[in-house]
């Protein structure tokens, strides 16, 4: 059955009605913008960036949000972003004011604080996980408040409280099942999220099936994880662990390796952990495209507003190919900045006096040596920059693209009457998000 089949059974499994006129045809979203504009977007972010340390960021995300959303069509009309720079600018800026003090606390029970302290590393992270849940919840109702479509907004009800002990929970049960819990817990909380979902009065749900996400990413969890599994078994019960530790207690190579030796049994659990490990992680690196496509077109197909029904026939090839054209634009750029550099430093050098007795005046460097460390901090930050405008462009918006132009709606006449919702929410979400690195477009 194709994804036309799919969408027109479901808009069309209600008794038919002969006063009702015909049910619509499934719509395809359309991406209608163009790649050119945004790679003069992100360029001119990213010098911008460079200029003002980074404060044009809240811009850029500004106005990378609105080039997206305006670029998604739906029934003929696009969405609209109407977020502002200084809103997000605000938010950040009462984010760290928020943070400042739990950062705070965490150092205070990383020092010598009698039970504390042994506690505070795992004490900080389960309370700078908790904060990132909590505020990825936030940061997607200001999104939604901030997203409009035919005149109104979509808004997002629920406790940020909730939704992060659950998330916690979550995680422990993912890390207790080496991962298997994660299909499940994905399912669950996405149910929450899009309970909470409102398009005007009109009410969203969630209807992906946890049972057929695991099973259709179970191989990759046994490409993955199964090797690594087994990797910690043989070492369990390979390794000699006292032996281990006393001989890394000695703090060099060379001792290690004369204590290791003739214990073979150890020797082979070691290199049996090693190699499960590279294994785990080559195939990771391999399989995480086809991972990410899975369980992107798992969710398109099981977001649901009203009698509104998504369907999606994502293909994940498209992925690989957004990765690998990423891989070597990447490499190109690559070279290309390491010419320059080449050429720059030969000019530099063969204009300048850079003698031992610049590099050092009584003790202190010279402004030769300045020069060059602020050159060197300069050529980092656009070489990351740089990097990060091809992510944006090569990764980023076609796979943007790639999900909007796979999605079909059906029973799209549900959203033809729907009346206004409620009103927007702050941007301290979205600020916190951003400050523990949780942010997203």
């Amino acid at each position: 059955m194709t994804i036309v089949d799919r969408v027109d059974s479901s808009s069309t499994s209600a008794p038919a009605d002969a006063h009702l006129p015909p049910p619509r045809s499934p719509v395809r979203l359309r991406f209608v913008g163009h790649r050119g504009d945004y790679w003069r977007l992100m360029i001119r972010g990213g010098v911008l960036q460079a200029v003002t340390l980074g404060i044009y960021r809240f811009w850029l995300f500004t106005d990378m949000r609105r080039f997206l959303w305006a670029s998604t069509e739906v029934d003929g009309e696009t969405l609209e972003y109407t977020g502002t720079p200084i809103e997000l600018l605000i938010g950040f800026l009462i984010a760290v004011g928020i943070l400042a003090p739990v950062y705070a606390l965490l150092f205070a029970a990383s020092l010598e604080l009698g039970i504390l302290s042994p506690l505070s590393g795992i004490a900080a992270f389960v309370v700078l996980a908790a904060f990132g849940q909590y505020a990825a919840f936030r940061a997607r109702r200001y999104r939604l408040t901030r997203t409009v479509f035919r005149g109104l907004r979509f808004h997002q009800s629920g406790s940020a409280v909730r939704y992060a002990l659950r998330a916690m929970l979550w995680w422990l049960a993912i890390a207790l099942t080496l991962g298997l819990a994660s299909p499940w817990a994905t399912a669950n909380l996405e149910r929450y999220k899009m309970r909470n979902t409102f398009y005007g009065s009109l009410g969203g749900s969630f209807a992906g099936s946890a049972g057929r996400l695991f099973w259709r990413g179970v191989l990759i969890w046994l490409a993955v994880i199964g090797p690594l599994a087994a990797g910690l078994v043989a070492a369990a019960a390979l390794i000699d662990w006292p032996a281990v530790m006393q001989a890394l207690g000695r703090g060099n190579v060379a001792s290690f390796d004369a204590a290791m030796k003739g214990n073979e049994r150890t020797m082979v659990g070691i290199g049996a952990l090693a190699a499960a490990a590279t294994w785990s992680m080559l195939f990771a690196v391999i399989l995480y495209p086809a991972y990410q496509a899975i369980v992107m077109r798992w969710w398109l197909g099981g977001v649901r507003i009203g009698g509104a029904v998504a369907a999606s026939d994502l293909q994940m090839r498209r992925y690989y190919f957004a990765y690998l054209r990423y891989l070597l634009y990447v490499a190109l750029f690559s070279i290309a900045f390491a010419v320059v550099a080449l050429l720059v430093l030969r000019l530099a050098h063969a204009s300048s006096n850079f003698t031992s007795a610049s590099i050092l005046r009584d003790g202190v460097a010279g402004p030769d040596v300045i020069l060059a460390a602020v050159a060197g901090i300069v050529a980092y930050v656009i070489y990351i920059l740089g990097v990060s405008t091809i992510y944006q462009v090569v990764v980023k918006m076609r796979l943007w693209q790639a999900a909007v132009e796979s999605v079909m709606i059906s029973g799209i006449v549900a959203l033809d009457h729907v009346q206004a919702g409620e009103a927007t929410a702050s941007a301290v979400g979205e600020g916190l998000a951003d400050a523990l690195g949780a942010g997203a477009i």
